[in-house]
């Protein structure tokens, strides 16, 4: 088994096409069968079904793929770590929601890499199930997620309250006409929903959705519309009012919270690097 064979293994299997995989690895559709075939010689198993309609995983390459994942990453995450041994003290990845990378951990990592260079640092945008499933392999140092995940010798600490407000392009909208009106309804987190239906049971069914502000809060700009969005990400745009906050309707609180290992070799760092998170709610 070696890692070409793992990296083709894992694009077929996205790609569900031999041929496809082949055009995105840059090599011959006959090369592909020919690394996928000996994956499956060291397994002993069959890892795809073949036929002329469709390529799709077996039970087994199923199975298999998670740990593939996890042996790639953990290979890429050696290879980085020895090459970039002379230019830098310490590595760290990172990962977090994408929504918290907009709202304040963006910030927090420039600050960051301006004045610790010697850090050597990966950050990623990443569903809550992959931080946790990466933190669970140790193939990552620090997740940042909206709820706390229920991990062994993990310590999980509570950094950030985030507040959410309902914003409209239009002055003065009330709540009714600013959810049946454009609506974008942006996917915060499980907490968040639950929120939000506790509050709007009757509400009508968004025609938009995002996991995304930024993405939310470019729709209601352009092509109007109300949205929840981070305080701190629509405060300027509510000084200049070109947003208006949506009269009535509740503010939403999430928190946020920050996930290592106990016994992590960078836990003292990661401590350290925590205070230094921006103050406040955002």
């Amino acid at each position: 088994m070696d890692i070409d064979q793992l990296k083709t293994f894992l694009e077929v299997g996205r790609m569900r096409n031999f041929r496809k995989a082949a055009q995105n690895l840059f090599i011959s559709p006959s090369a592909v069968s020919a690394r996928v075939r000996q994956l499956e010689q060291t397994l002993g198993l069959s890892l795809f079904r073949r036929d002329r309609q469709k390529v799709s995983l077996t039970p087994a390459g199923e199975r298999f793929e998670r740990h593939a994942r996890f042996i790639l990453a953990a290979w890429e995450r050696a290879h980085e770590e020895v090459a970039l041994s002379e230019q830098v003290d310490k590595r760290l990845v990172i990962a977090g929601i994408a929504s918290l990378w907009e709202i304040f951990l963006q910030e927090w990592l420039n600050g960051i890499h301006c004045s610790a260079p010697l850090i050597g640092l990966r950050a990623e945008a990443s569903t809550a199930k992959r931080i946790v499933q990466k933190l669970e392999q140790g193939v990552i140092d620090l997740g940042f997620l909206y709820e706390p995940p229920q991990l062994r010798d993990m310590v999980v600490q509570e950094i950030r309250d985030i507040s959410l407000i309902m914003v409209s392009d239009q002055q003065d909208q009330a709540i009714e006409d600013a959810l049946a009106d454009n609506y974008v309804r942006v996917d915060w987190s499980t907490s968040f929903s639950s929120l939000h239906q506790g509050h709007f049971p009757q509400r009508p069914i968004a025609a938009v959705r995002s996991n995304v502000g930024t993405i939310a809060l470019s729709l209601v700009e352009n092509c109007g519309g109300a949205a929840y969005l981070p305080a701190s990400l629509v405060a300027d745009k509510l000084e200049r009012r070109t947003l208006y906050p949506v009269q009535g309707a509740p503010e939403i609180s999430l928190k946020a919270y920050a996930v290592f290992p106990v016994h992590g070799e960078h836990r003292a760092l990661i401590e350290q690097l925590l205070e230094k998170l921006p103050a406040g709610t955002a």
